[in-house]
């Protein structure tokens, strides 16, 4: 039988997360022992994620094993190493999207199933709500297109969309509520039919 403190010996030390911004910084410099710290890090945070998310474990290992490898070699390249986590799970969002892809494309290729052709006035309706939703895109600034993309695109929270700007989680709720309230405003004017 072992003991308390037997058995705390056996335990791995856990990097903090997110790592700190010293160690982000010095592994964006480059640091050996940083990036080691880093990539130490984000390991068990991504796993977890991943089992969460119901992948088994090969594709868990497939899947942490490319993060791991855009993060620790594209690193140098955060402007502000303030915003590592969110960079942190945009990455991991994108490289599970391409795996979902990949998945896909292979299971279609090797099913060779035929698509249902889509009705004619559904196709027609889908490229008219798409035209003009893009119209209503264009209708707003930028900094809103720029919220909704990364809020409603992206699927950043606002607390990571607040740390890729500077501002406030409250701040940047606020601000995308009322972007999407001006793009509802942009599309209902499109769509104004005067009788």
């Amino acid at each position: 039988m072992l003991h308390a403190q037997n058995i705390t010996e056996h335990w791995v030390t856990v990097e903090p997360w997110p790592p700190p911004l010293t160690e982000v910084t010095q592994a964006r410099a480059g640091d050996p022992a940083a990036l080691d710290a880093v990539y130490r890090a984000i390991q068990p945070r991504l796993t977890a994620f991943l089992r969460y998310h119901g992948f088994d474990p090969v594709t868990q290992e497939e899947i942490a094993a490319d993060v791991s490898e855009v993060v620790i070699t594209k690193i140098s390249s955060i402007r502000k190493p303030v915003t590592f986590e969110a960079w942190f799970w945009a990455i991991t969002r994108n490289r599970i999207r391409a795996w979902l892809r990949r998945k896909q494309r292979d299971s279609s290729h090797s099913e060779q199933l035929s698509p249902r052709p889509t009705p004619p006035d559904e196709t027609v309706i889908a490229t008219e709500e798409y035209a003009d939703i893009r119209q209503a895109l264009t209708m707003l600034s930028s900094a809103d297109r720029n919220l909704l993309w990364l809020r409603d695109i992206e699927g950043l929270s606002y607390k990571d969309i607040g740390g890729q700007l500077g501002a406030a989680t409250g701040t940047v709720r606020v601000r995308c509520h009322r972007a999407r309230q001006r793009l509802g405003t942009a599309y209902e004017e499109i769509n104004h039919d005067p009788k």
